[in-house]
């Protein structure tokens, strides 16, 4: 009975008493059989509620989980991956058709009688008719797709929800989806990038990480995040540690962190809003929009030098890292050395310098050292050389 009396007391204190065995301790007579019932049933009972408590915290775990990686926002990134690796299975296999065509011409030559013409045997007109072929073929696929000589222009000036008709200058191929269907904010260029993986492109990692940079806002909160780093923007910096790979100055460490940053946030979350802190000439033309490209292809300022390089990737995508070194080593803002690109607004909080921010939002306030352009000639095609040269002093 004290015992009992006793485990009473404990329970209103809140405590709770180890369970005896078998055995009273203090008088070490044995138990009687429903004392011996009841402490089964203790054991029992504790042993069922242990496990609904495990299995509850297992349940809050997985609501937990689902709530942080299967938002709205998540889903509607894995289908935008999805739609892109479709994309991406339909030019791999219009590329196989073609190198079968070619493989296919190549045995019906060889079965031609051979010419006794003399030239027919130089070795240097084989090879310029054999480059001629790879070069027409690479031409005839989607990643390459021939491109008139005003193609280009064209396709800059036309505006992509303009619903247009095919001409002789260009291909069908290269019209984007028409407004009718899809807004002009919600057509995001198709992209061969694989954010699932980590293997994907270097230039861009933040991708990799969906769950990090969704919920990041849609401007940064203050300039210095891509200057010195920031532990409240994921998105931020990411680029910021990008960027800390490439000897540039501070103007074009912020102007160029600045453009990533809202551009990316686009890419993540479409909408008039984020579309529309795009400056113009970061915002796609049609050329980018039937032609699968890595997404650090849209970064560049220049519309025809984008185009140029979603049209010649194929000739420099083993050499990516040295050409988006050297191009960080050339791309300029034309802003004096000396000149602040900060300054204090009315609370005493650094921000952007008004001059400096419309000069990196226009097309004109970027330019290209003549070091790039002698050694890139083919990414300048089509572009006035005169007004996007820069000389440095």
């Amino acid at each position: 009975m004290d015992l009992a009396l006793e485990r009473k007391r404990a329970r209103n204190r809140g405590e709770l008493l180890p369970i005896p065995p078998f055995h009273d301790v203090k008088t070490s007579n044995p138990m009687s059989s429903n004392e011996k019932k009841r402490l089964r049933d203790r054991r029992s009972q504790q042993t069922l509620r242990d496990k609904k408590l495990r299995h509850a915290a297992q349940l809050e775990e997985q609501v937990a989980h689902c709530k942080q990686h299967h938002n709205d926002q998540g889903v509607q990134r894995l289908l935008q991956v999805i739609n892109g690796l479709r994309k991406q299975n339909e030019v791999l296999l219009t590329r196989q058709k073609g190198l079968k065509s070619l493989i296919n011409s190549w045995e019906t030559e060889l079965d031609q009688p051979v010419a006794t013409d003399a030239s027919s045997h130089d070795l240097s007109s084989l090879y310029k008719q054999l480059s001629n072929r790879e070069a027409q073929f690479s031409l005839q696929t989607n990643f390459n797709e021939s491109m008139p000589e005003h193609g280009i222009s064209n396709l800059l000036n036309a505006p992509i929800s303009a619903k247009r008709t095919p001409s002789r200058a260009q291909s069908p191929s290269m019209e984007p989806l028409s407004a009718e269907t899809t807004p002009v904010w919600n057509q995001i260029p198709p992209h061969s990038d694989d954010f699932s993986s980590t293997r994907t492109l270097v230039s861009c990692p933040w991708f990799v990480y969906p769950e990090l940079i969704i919920p990041c806002p849609n401007t940064p909160n203050s300039p210095l995040d891509f200057l010195y780093g920031t532990k409240t923007n994921p998105l931020a910096d990411m680029i910021f540690r990008t960027l800390q790979r490439r000897p540039i100055r501070d103007p074009e460490r912020l102007s160029t962190g600045w453009l990533t940053y809202h551009f990316s946030r686009w890419i993540i979350a479409p909408s008039p809003e984020t579309y529309g802190r795009l400056p113009v000439f970061l915002r796609p033309v049609q050329g980018q929009m039937t032609v699968p490209h890595p997404l650090v292809l849209d970064f560049m300022p220049w519309p025809k030098m984008r185009l140029n390089l979603i049209r010649r990737w194929h000739l420099y995508y083993k050499d990516k890292d040295d050409l988006f070194g050297f191009m960080a080593c050339c791309v300029k803002i034309r802003w004096a050395w000396n000149e602040p690109i900060l300054e204090r607004n009315e609370r005493n909080e650094l921000c952007i310098k008004k001059a400096f921010y419309e000069m990196f939002m226009s097309e004109s306030g970027w330019g290209l050292t003549p070091e790039f352009i002698r050694r890139y000639p083919d990414l300048v095609e089509g572009m006035d050389i005169d007004r996007i040269v820069i000389e440095l002093l």
